[in-house]
């Protein structure tokens, strides 16, 4: 029997086996970098994003922090400011500031009054009636109501009107 292949060619099929074998021991070390460089990268990429996230948020609380501490010198400077209104409004003060311009307080002769066409003056305040008391005979109440625990008890045993 004759030999199917040549020399040449079984060295050719004997080279890339040997050529595939040796890309085989080198595809075994990727797949296992593979299989540990996936779980890594992805650690990384939500730890990333995990400290985007708290990054702003910490941003935020310090952004909170100082608009809470600009509200605090604000009701602060509102405080002084309405404190100094009052001192520079006081009747007091006005009085002391009207007499050092030359003003003085009106006589009753000096005043004049001004009638005004179409002006009505407003009502006069009238209170509401305080509500009746229990020393007035006419109540308000239904008489269902105005009867006493004691007055029921009596009545529920027979005893009277307990009076």
């Amino acid at each position: 029997m004759h030999a199917i292949w040549s020399t040449e060619e079984v060295d050719q099929v004997k080279r890339r086996r040997q050529q595939a074998y040796k890309h085989g021991q080198k595809r075994l070390p990727t797949r296992v970098s593979d299989r540990v460089l996936l779980p890594v990268v992805a650690f990384l990429l939500v730890s990333g994003l995990y400290l985007t996230v708290h990054s702003r948020h910490a941003r935020v609380g310090r952004e909170v922090l100082r608009l809470e501490e600009l509200k605090t010198e604000l009701l602060q400077e509102q405080a002084e400011l309405s404190t100094t209104l009052a001192e520079l409004t006081s009747p007091a003060r006005m009085l002391e500031q009207a007499e050092a311009l030359g003003f003085r307080p009106a006589t009753a002769m000096e005043i004049d009054y001004l009638e005004i066409e179409g002006y009505q003056a407003p009502a006069p305040f009238v209170p509401n009636r305080p509500p009746a008391g229990l020393a007035h005979e006419e109540s308000s109440l239904s008489p269902a109501y105005t009867e006493t625990l004691g007055e029921r008890i009596f009545d529920w045993f027979g005893w009277g009107s307990g009076q």
